[in-house]
């Protein structure tokens, strides 16, 4: 068996040209990130990268689309301003919320029960609440992590109709515009500002993201940000960097082709694991017939165990203990990504193990799996609660109290409490059945969630 300094010998090896391209510092004659102009390599990038897009500019990140959601709102909605956002959105909209002193207005996608998820956003009730709220930026998450996507093009519409800026949380799609079988692409939408995770999907290294702008109106707000905020850093990396430009352009060049294929292949392996007893996999079929899902990223298999005995935590452990990891799971789900370097090799091996799986008995006894709480009530804003005196108090009597502290399911990030929010029995409830069952809690001060800090 090969020890881990071995792999790590050779892993070096293999990103010895990676290590040359990494300065310690900035370089002048290579340009900046913190600056739109000129025309020195770096802006060269950026401008490349916006062309392929068919964009405006683009500010390519070697931190992360976390940062970029943040930048991203900031620069949309003004200081203090009220942003109509979809409640399952990443927690770095909550960070965004805070920084800029922000109100949130929290659009609840539907629920679809049979499937035991959230779908998107529906325009109806985008329109619902621009009737009855002033807002001053729409913030939406699209697709969803399950590569759901809702009635965008409907929503952006609306928020044309009211000269409200779109800023659209895109991490799992900077392959959309380049694939005739994926939904439409947010930015070719007419969203403003599309922040895009090409880590996560293409083929850029960890932390490489890129944020594409259709309006230029918003290009000096976001350096504005960039430069004061510290959320940057004036040490970037130059492999991430690279590693965006040749991920976009491998895109640019093949990502037709490359997708295509692995749709097909996501395709066959969705019908396989429909043959495992037990277990229930949704598809394109789902399209139109769930409310809030319009298109649908069909490279994201998402099967549902509750029917075998096993919650997805359950699945993801035992997959897990034999060197196969999932993108994410739930109580219900366990979620796997095909992509461009999936193999059929690969699948034939998950499809058998899977099946063994789930064919094994459950555990004797096991807890009734709730659904997401309702929206908590709002007591202060986000900002607020995150600058106020805390305390930590047992989780049971944490209800009726005003959370001082967001805690999220991660992956996929989304809150089941924000800061400022009433605690309430639902929420301890969920919160619970979620620790119960090994899921990964982030945000909270007490990582086994016996207590949750709330406002003194």
């Amino acid at each position: 068996m090969r020890s881990w300094v071995e792999t790590a010998r050779e892993g070096a090896q293999l990103l010895k040209g990676a290590y040359q391209l990494d300065h310690s510092t900035s370089v002048g004659d290579l340009g900046s990130l913190f600056v739109p102009q000129g025309n020195r390599p770096i802006q060269q990038l950026k401008r490349r990268i916006a062309a392929a897009y068919g964009a405006a500019w683009s500010f390519p990140s070697t931190h992360g689309t976390t940062i970029l959601n943040v930048l991203a709102l900031l620069s949309a909605c003004p200081a203090g301003g009220r942003v109509l956002v979809n409640r399952d959105a990443h927690t770095s909209v909550t960070a965004a919320l805070i920084q800029g002193g922000l109100h949130p207005v929290y659009l609840v996608p539907p629920y679809d029960a049979d499937l035991g998820l959230a779908t998107g956003p529906t325009a109806a009730s985008v329109r619902q609440i621009l009737g009855r709220e002033r807002v001053d930026c729409v913030f939406l998450t699209s697709p969803n992590y399950f590569g759901i996507v809702g009635e965008l093009a409907a929503i952006i519409e609306c928020a044309r109709e009211q000269g409200l800026p779109v800023v659209v949380d895109a991490a799992h799609a900077p392959h959309f515009h380049f694939c005739s079988r994926m939904p439409d692409a947010a930015e070719d939408l007419g969203a403003d500002l599309v922040c895009q995770s090409t880590h996560k999907v293409a083929s850029a290294l960890s932390q490489g993201s890129v944020l594409l702008l259709n309006d230029e109106r918003f290009i000096a707000p976001l350096y504005e940000h960039v430069n004061d905020l510290g959320l940057v850093s004036t040490s970037f990396s130059y492999p991430i960097l690279s590693s965006i430009e040749l991920g976009v352009l491998q895109l640019l060049e093949d990502g037709e082709r490359l997708w295509s294929d692995a749709v097909d292949r996501a395709d066959r392996f969705r019908e396989v694991c429909r043959t495992i007893p037990g277990v229930a996999c949704f598809g394109r079929e789902q399209i139109d017939r769930s409310d809030g899902v319009t298109a649908i990223d069909a490279t994201r298999v998402t099967i549902d165990v509750s029917r075998t005995g096993l919650t997805g935590f359950e699945v993801e452990r035992r997959l897990g203990a034999g060197g196969i990891y999932p993108e994410l799971s739930t109580l219900r789900h366990v979620l796997f990504l095909i992509t461009p370097g999936t193999a059929d090799e690969d699948l034939d091996t998950l499809g058998r193990t899977l099946d063994a799986i789930c064919r094994r008995p459950a555990p004797a006894t096991r807890r009734r799996l709730p659904p997401p709480p309702p929206l908590p009530e709002m007591a202060v804003l986000p900002r607020t609660a995150k600058f106020s005196a805390k305390r930590s108090v047992p989780l049971a009597d944490a209800i009726g109290a005003v959370s001082g502290e967001t805690v999220a399911t991660y992956p996929p990030g989304a809150p089941v409490i924000a800061a400022g929010e009433i605690v309430s029995e639902e929420v301890v409830d969920y919160l619970d059945c979620l620790r119960s069952h090994g899921a990964v809690l982030k945000g909270a001060a007490d990582p086994s969630l016996r207590t949750l800090r709330v406002l003194a």
